[in-house]
């Protein structure tokens, strides 16, 4: 029997969704078969997905519930139906059967093993009619409840069993009394001829031409037929009272819908469901709940949002039943108001801790670390957590820690040795797993952009030139739409290991008058990877190297008004900290604190070549770049340069150690108070925010 799913963290919002379209009790003025939504979950690589969707059908499995993985197989959408058919036909605590009569019979007729002679109608009819005796005399038989177990137990360990299509068939009738087997048959037979001028077994008999036809406008016709038989089979299932053990809708979980034409499949069953609904007398909706999963927003053709992924997601933690239903419009002109696209969340800082207390006892002590560096992406915090419980254990922890993304796998290979590649580190590894599905020359473009701040300057700037036109078009919706852009940090002390986040002001006279762009930017996780990538690149190459990226954004933000706060950024990037810190220097005359604050903070964002150097504390390391990038400045406004480069370094958590006190915390708060002595005006800001570094009293 398969083990009880560990429940996600986070998914609270998401039980709370699912399970109000699950049941079916009416409540007031609402309707059992009210419209359900297609839920789908969103996540990036890692994000838990499978897992939340394992948590989901364990907890409906009291009622019918099935599933299938779209990476696993690529099916035809009838052959998907079928599948979920024969699942949700198992038995389940306290609920009735399903049967699928009308699924069944078409199941019969495009068996690829059954040849009708269509010169010869009658004849045809006839061998329909023993096909279909045989698959009921095959289901009636001790075999049909065997194979039934085999299959069902593969289901849940995961292989999927692909049985033909009548085997399907006699399986989907297994369990059936004798006098309840002539019913259901009856009924399943006769649907095919409703609506038509043709007889039920002479529409069989053409469904059955139509599957052995090379031309895909049979091929879809024979989808969209069986997929209306599987919708039309639930609906009767469910018609009548409901309390003959039907207060539950089904649920259908489905992985993966952005491989093996998941979309297609669902977009044919919501076509089909509003086809039914109109032709129904009440209009009410079939009862298939559907929970799916994708990676990228593109195999969501749900409602439009003018966001970097052009569709409305719904963040986890709102997700609900009036939330999807509010923004139906009154008069739909499409089929994307059925979509319920919900971002999954990444993890918390509290639950990074309460992951790796289940690891390891010290680990709680990493989680700033680990939610800084991963910002909660589940798959890294498991693999960062890991890796870190190895090095808590050793007497130079710390030090070790900074090094945490150049640590070794978890799992050595014995064959990795004798001149063998080296195994991937932590950083290689995560940046595999991230960016997978993408080709050579898209994560290459990717890595050029993290040198740019946000991902709409790196492709409006010209520096992805050399790339082909077909990457430079796609590469911004792409990474959009894979869903790695994300509203860009608040950098003030919150990001460099002080207190306080948000506290800037954004208007008024405080503020600063040339603010960045609100332009969304790459995940900083994925952004840190990236970096790393580029500033091992060699000059020379066919790919911009870490100076001719940096001094390309230099040169384009120069040329623009409002891009001001660009340049210095760029600038620090290449190392040219003497030009950055006058830079400082004058605006400090001439902004209010304030707004010079919110300037340090931005320019110093600027990623760093070389962030982390383990034989150097980061506060010696601060020193010394001050002395040996701005000889001029440490000479004459050591305070200044001295708290550019701590800044600097402070941007990378890897700096940012012990947590409970980070080294720099000292170097910034001295910084800080030593220009506020020196300040001509306002040195009570500059004091305020030297205590955001500084340890509170106890």
């Amino acid at each position: 029997m398969p083990d009880v799913p560990v429940r996600p963290l986070g998914l609270e919002a998401v039980e709370t969704l699912v399970r109000d379209c699950w049941v079916r009790a009416r409540q007031g003025t609402r309707r059992a078969d009210r419209p359900l939504p297609v839920v789908v979950l969103l996540g990036r690589h890692g994000s838990g997905k499978t897992a939340a969707l394992e948590h989901l059908a364990h907890r409906a499995s009291t009622a019918p519930t099935a599933g299938h993985d779209f990476a696993a197989a690529t099916l035809r959408p009838h052959e998907v139906a079928a599948r979920l058919a024969f699942r949700l036909s198992l038995k389940a605590p306290h609920q009735r059967p399903l049967h699928f009569p009308r699924l069944t019979h078409g199941l019969v007729a495009v068996d690829p093993e059954l040849r009708l002679d269509a010169n010869n109608p009658e004849h045809a009819k006839h061998q329909l009619a023993k096909a279909m005796r045989s698959a009921r005399k095959r289901a009636a038989g001790p075999a049909a409840d065997a194979l039934s177990e085999v299959v069902g137990l593969l289901n849940d360990i995961g292989v999927i069993p692909v049985p033909g299509a009548g085997l399907l068939a006699s399986l989907l009738l297994r369990g059936i009394g004798p006098r309840l087997l002539s019913t259901v048959s009856r009924s399943g037979v006769e649907w095919y001829g409703e609506g038509s001028p043709s007889e039920p077994l002479a529409a069989l008999v053409a469904l059955n031409e139509r599957s052995r036809s090379e031309d895909p406008a049979d091929a879809e016709r024979v989808d969209r037929l069986l997929c209306e038989a599987f919708l039309a089979d639930l609906r009767a299932a469910y018609a009548g009272r409901p309390g003959l053990g039907r207060d539950r809708n089904c649920l259908v979980v489905l992985d993966n819908i952005d491989r093996g034409d998941g979309t297609r499949f669902l977009s044919l069953l919501l076509e089909l469901r509003e086809a039914l609904m109109r032709a129904a007398p009440d209009g009410g909706c079939d009862p298939l709940l559907v929970v799916a999963t994708s990676s990228t927003a593109r195999a969501v053709p749900g409602p439009f949002d003018p966001g970097p992924a052009g569709l409305r997601i719904s963040r986890g933690e709102r997700a609900s039943y009036d939330d999807w239903h509010d923004a139906v419009p009154a008069s739909p002109a499409d089929a994307s108001w059925w979509w319920y696209a919900v971002q999954l969340p990444d993890l918390t800082a509290g639950q990074v801790s309460q992951l790796g207390a289940a690891i390891a006892p010290r680990l709680p002590e990493a989680t700033p670390l680990v939610h800084r560096l991963t910002y909660g992406h589940p798959w890294s915090v498991l693999r960062t957590q890991r890796a870190a419980a190895r090095l808590l254990e050793r007497p130079d922890a710390q030090e070790r820690l900074r090094g945490i993304l150049d640590s070794g796998p978890l799992v050595r290979d014995p064959g990795g040795a004798g001149g063998s590649p080296a195994p991937p580190t932590l950083g290689q590894e995560a940046l595999r797993y991230l960016t997978q599905g993408m080709d050579a020359e898209q994560l290459a473009g990717l890595v050029t952009c993290a040198a740019a701040r946000d991902m709409e300057s790196a492709v409006n700037s010209g520096l992805l030139e050399g790339f082909s036109p077909r990457l430079r078009e796609t590469l911004l919706e792409d990474t959009a739409e894979r869903l790695w852009m994300v509203p860009p940090l608040s950098e003030d002390a919150g990001t460099r290991g002080g207190r306080g986040s948000g506290y800037l002001p954004a208007d008024g006279p405080a503020a600063h008058p040339r603010r960045l762009p609100e332009s969304h930017v790459l995940q900083p996780w994925l952004r840190l990877l990236l970096t790393r990538e580029l500033a091992a690149r060699e000059g020379g190459g066919p790919h911009p190297d870490w100076d001719t990226a940096h001094e390309r954004m230099r040169a384009w933000h120069a040329d623009r008004a409002g891009h001001e706060l660009a340049v210095p950024h760029h600038m620090l990037a290449l190392g040219r900290v003497d030009e950055v810190v006058t830079a400082l220097r004058v605006s400090l005359g001439g902004l209010p604190t304030e707004a010079w604050l919110y300037e340090l903070y931005a320019v110093t964002a600027a990623p760093m070549r070389d962030p982390v150097v383990l034989s150097e504390p980061a506060s010696h390391r601060a020193d010394r770049l001050a002395r040996d990038l701005a000889p001029e400045a440490y000479g004459k406004h050591r305070s200044l340069a001295l708290l550019v480069t701590a800044l600097w370094l402070a941007v990378d958590p890897r700096n940012r150690l012990p947590s409970a006190r980070p080294e720099l915390n000292f170097t910034i708060s001295a910084s800080l108070r030593d220009l506020a002595l020196h300040a001509d005006a306002n040195s009570a800001v500059l004091r305020s925010e030297a205590a955001r570094y500084e340890a509170r009293s106890t």
